[in-house]
């Protein structure tokens, strides 16, 4: 630009911003009705000059955070449930209620409670996921078949919606980065320590924590904190190690773990990989997902089948889950006229938008696996079974699964989001991915079981955020993470 500055003005204007960011985090912070998010990154610190010591260990493992506001409807008074927690904590030793008051153990039964009317049959026997089945069928045919259907993209309504979470625009606050490996149970530790410190709140009285007289004191309050699965799991193991500690802010007693859905999501992408994908038998039959993935992605074959990562597995459920669904569509209005031979020759027909949701109905309640629907074609004999139609329905089923869970988080209907836990925590359990499942059967029985009204709305409307405060805009909370350590 031309421009030059000297080195002083340089280091005023880094000064500046930083007292603005740390007045900013502490704003934030002492509302007490703050979250708080965090993940590692790594930073490559390779010598640009060479020297005789040579380090085996370049990489430094630190930690980013964020803080944001909780809904509107959250106020100080609904988090102020720290004490009421820990009394019926099962790590509370010194608790003086029976065992039947005490917190619920987690409690795969629980998915099942949840959001029962969403589970019960309507007049055309069909359940809340038979109707969104039913939508995703006619989306997928107005927005990727034939040109005749596009007409019909404006009368689509958008599917049924459970619970949404409030659309406000959400103000995501950079925490100062940490020299915190939280890798370790004693890094998270830190790592909270230091993001409480940041956001100016603890246990002033605390002088061996930190404490400080401008700190706000928030013992009788709780604070969330969102990441991945391996910080729930070191943070849970750092709480069974203080909970003999007198004072609750070292025993770590108001800070309640929230599961971050962006790491779920990737979990589920792994789930069906290694349904569909790992299994060298699963490849074998001429319908196999890798015979599409050869006409999808001809050139990444091998590392499909190998490791093909969270955004390549992504696009393999989208874009043949769409082929799947219109071929589908080829299939049934070709049993229902044999002179129908394509999509493109039913669109000449002419249907009405009426006789298309009819058919999207049949399509979800029969090319759709459901229970007890699949038990009794699995239970023919062998020459009656059609095998091929079996995993094809099964992977409809999956692939289904897997929109239905993206569009409710894109959505915010995080009522649907929860809808989906039980399925996919039983999916979990089937390909080896255990963890996953048990941190589903606890969040479910903390928040749903256990905290109060207050704290069970905090925790299920921070899992999405906004951060453009549009509709369908919503984030999974440790995706914005994930995104600024890019």
């Amino acid at each position: 630009m031309g421009t030059t500055i000297s080195l002083n003005a340089i280091h005023d204007s880094i000064r500046s911003l930083s007292n603005e960011s740390r007045e900013e985090i502490l704003k934030l912070g002492q509302t007490l009705t703050a979250a708080y998010a965090f993940d590692n990154f790594d930073v490559d610190l390779k010598p640009s000059v060479p020297t005789i010591e040579k380090s085996s260990d370049t990489l430094k493992h630190l930690t980013s955070g964020l803080l944001f506001l909780l809904s509107h409807i959250i106020s100080p008074h609904d988090l102020r449930c720290s004490a009421e927690l820990w009394k019926k904590s099962q790590l509370n030793d010194e608790s003086d209620n029976l065992p039947e008051d005490l917190a619920p153990l987690p409690d795969w039964q629980n998915l099942l409670r949840i959001h029962p009317k969403h589970s019960e049959l309507d007049s055309h026997g069909m359940s809340s996921r038979d109707r969104w089945n039913a939508w995703k069928f006619l989306h997928d045919l107005c927005h990727h078949g034939p040109e005749y259907f596009a007409q019909f993209r404006a009368i689509l309504d958008e599917p049924e919606v459970i619970e949404e979470v409030p659309l406000v625009k959400t103000k995501l606050v950079p925490a100062r980065a940490m020299d915190i490996n939280n890798g370790t149970v004693d890094g998270n530790r830190d790592a909270i320590q230091t993001l409480l410190a940041q956001g100016g709140i603890g246990d002033p009285n605390d002088a061996e924590e930190g404490g400080e007289e401008d700190v706000v004191n928030a013992t009788e309050h709780v604070v969330l904190f969102h990441g991945d699965l391996g910080s729930g799991e070191k943070i849970h193991s750092a709480q069974l190690r203080r909970m003999l500690e007198r004072m609750p802010h070292r025993r770590l007693q108001s800070s309640i773990f929230v599961f971050g859905l962006f790491h779920l999501k990737m979990a589920c992408a792994d789930g069906i990989w290694r349904i569909f994908i790992k299994p060298k038998a699963a490849r074998n039959d001429s319908t196999c997902i890798m015979r599409h993935v050869a006409f999808l992605r001809s050139r990444e074959m091998g590392t499909v089948i190998s490791q093909p990562g969270f955004r390549r597995m992504h696009e393999i459920i989208m874009h043949d889950g769409i082929c799947m669904r219109l071929e589908c569509w080829r299939v049934l209005v070709n049993k229902k006229d044999e002179r129908i031979l394509s999509l493109q020759a039913y669109a000449a027909s002419g249907p009405t938008f009426s006789n298309l949701q009819v058919l999207a109905d049949i399509l979800a309640l029969e090319y759709v696996a459901r229970q007890p629907d699949l038990r009794e074609l699995r239970e023919k004999t062998a020459g009656q079974r059609d095998k091929q139609f079996e995993n094809g329905v099964i992977a409809n089923q999956y692939f289904l699964l897997y929109e239905e869970l993206s569009r409710a988080m894109d959505s915010g209907d995080i009522g649907r989001v929860e809808l989906t836990f039980a399925p996919w925590a039983f999916i979990f359990k089937g390909t080896g991915k255990h963890k996953y499942a048990a941190q589903m059967f606890k969040h479910i029985t903390d928040v749903h079981m256990f905290y109060p009204e207050g704290l069970k709305l905090a925790v299920r409307y921070s899992m999405l955020v906004n951060p453009s405060g549009k509709a369908g805009c919503f984030r999974a909370t440790d995706w914005c993470v994930e995104l600024a350590n890019l």
